[in-house]
């Protein structure tokens, strides 16, 4: 039954931890309803047990190409290893000043880089989203678009104001029809 004619439905599960099972359910209920399903997500794995008539489109390998995520390793972990780097032929010096680093990096990277990365990183999926993915969904077929988490907000705000008579929610209740 997935002719030209049945609707899609478009799930945006960009990091869904708690809500994947729920996620994966929805679609099997949509699938078995005649409507065609794809599924967009930032995360490898946990994907196993969705229908394989959904089709999945990940963006987990996008984002890590991105230039952000690789321009903070090599600022706060490649840089400064290749500066400690002469001080290991000194032994226990060397050794010490490499475990300085290594704490150093990762305060960095927990407390600048990632709380900063929290904020941009649903524009960054939305945009990687909108690039990548969104070009091969018709999307003059789709009849909802379901949001499970906060990353993809972002994301399901654009399809919202670029297609207005299609509707977007983070209900994630088992109807193709509108709620007003």
């Amino acid at each position: 039954m997935n002719g030209e004619g049945s609707p899609r439905v478009l799930l945006v599960a960009m990091a869904p931890d708690l809500k994947r099972k729920k996620a994966i359910r929805l679609a099997a209920h949509f699938l078995d309803e005649g409507a065609r399903v794809d599924v967009l997500t930032a995360e490898r794995r946990g994907w196993g047990k969705l229908d394989e008539r959904a089709r999945l489109h990940r963006l987990d390998e996008a984002e890590a190409r991105h230039p952000l995520p690789w321009l903070e390793r090599a600022v706060v972990v490649r840089a400064p290893r290749l500066a400690v780097r002469p001080l290991a032929r000194l032994g226990r010096p060397g050794a010490m000043a490499e475990r300085v680093r290594g704490r150093l990096s990762g305060a960095v990277h927990r407390r600048l880089f990632l709380p900063f990365y929290r904020h941009v990183r649903p524009l960054l999926l939305a945009r990687l989203a909108r690039r990548r993915v969104l070009r091969d969904i018709d999307m003059a077929q789709v009849v909802r678009v379901i949001v499970t988490d906060r990353d993809g907000v972002p994301l399901a705000w654009r399809l919202a104001r670029r297609h207005p008579g299609v509707t977007v929610t983070t209900r994630m209740d088992k109807s193709l029809e509108a709620r007003g």
